[in-house]
């Protein structure tokens, strides 16, 4: 009865509850927790029952490599998203440019799809595989109830950061092929043929 009063207590200060047992007299405790952790080896099938997670080797030192494995596929995630996201406007962009402009377009849009499906598709994959960085059991947990995956700061990342860099060396490349060509920038204006 003592870990569910403590369960509660620190459940209405919002704190996130791991709770650990292996008996019948923890199931209750193990239930009310957010995170239930029955012992596999030594534990009581009514504990299992109640247990979100069971350790099958009974080592409370699993716990801690369980977080380091959540926080590193949380971060990979983090960065194959903000990876992905950030490809977007300079594919965006050019065609909005293309039709309030009249600029012909650099690639067409099947050329897009085939860059993206050749040769961005691989490296957004292998980002979930990175190594874990040394401070990521330093740092503070995450807050489940605030802390979402695709937050503000990775979208301004993204988009407002990494994004305008993106577009603006491949608007730079662009007018400087032209530019290469002895074309002007009035010379390229209302241009595009449909």
């Amino acid at each position: 009865m003592q870990k569910v009063e403590i369960v509660e207590h620190l459940q209405q200060n919002d704190e996130v509850v791991a709770v650990t047992g292996d008996g019948v007299n923890d199931a209750i405790a193990l239930k009310k927790a957010n995170i239930g952790i029955a012992m596999g080896i030594g534990g009581n099938d009514v504990a299992k029952e109640a247990a979100d997670v069971i350790f099958m080797n009974d080592d409370f030192s699993s716990i801690i490599a369980g977080i380091e494995e959540g926080r590193l596929l949380f971060d990979n995630l983090m960065k194959t998203i903000a990876y992905t996201l950030t490809h977007l406007i300079p594919e965006v962009i050019p065609i909005l440019i293309n039709l309030a402009l009249s600029l012909p377009l650099g690639i067409n849009s099947l050329l897009i799809l085939t860059i993206d499906l050749g040769t961005e598709l691989t490296p957004s994959i292998s980002l979930a595989y990175e190594e874990m960085e040394a401070d990521i059991m330093e740092r503070k947990p995450r807050n489940s109830k605030k802390d979402r995956m695709v937050s503000r700061n990775l979208l301004l990342y993204s988009y407002a950061f990494a994004g305008v860099i993106n577009l603006s060396v491949c608007l730079g490349v662009y007018f400087y092929t032209f530019s290469y060509n002895n074309l002007s920038g009035s010379d390229v204006f209302n241009s595009a043929t449909n």
